[in-house]
């Protein structure tokens, strides 16, 4: 099996990576994303972008084969915290397009002592592992 897994930015590829090639990938552990890629571009805006964004292609993701592959993954896996520079909202909008398509996935809010940093990932991740496979 292969799984993608990243924070922060890295989130957004783990999961955008997955979506895009649910065929060799079977899931993805993504930490402290933002999947609206308009949070960063300050306003520039294009077919890229917007093919990299998952927040805004996955509601139009209407092709049956990518729909089957991405709902057969066991493991989508969404966590943030709440603290500082953490943007659970971001989260919780993303995890409600998901399920708006079908896709099931598991968001963990972790609390407001959870910042945007390497710590809180270190815990994450294992605990994704140990508790999750």
């Amino acid at each position: 099996f292969i799984y993608t897994s990243g924070a922060s930015f890295g989130a957004l590829h783990s999961m955008n990576l997955f979506l895009k090639r649910p065929d060799i990938i079977n899931g993805c552990i993504s930490m402290s994303g933002v999947y609206d890629l308009s949070e960063y571009t300050k306003g520039f805006w294009d077919e890229q972008v917007y093919h990299n964004s998952p927040y805004h292609y996955v509601p139009n993701l209407n092709d049956q084969w990518y729909l089957d592959k991405i709902k057969s993954s066991q493991h989508i896996h969404i966590a943030t915290g709440a603290g500082s520079h953490e943007d659970p909202e971001a989260n919780r909008r993303f995890s409600q397009v998901l399920w708006d398509k079908g896709i099931w996935h598991d968001l963990d809010i972790w609390g407001p002592d959870i910042n945007h940093d390497w710590p809180t990932w270190r815990a994450m991740l294992p605990y994704i592992l140990e508790t999750k496979f």
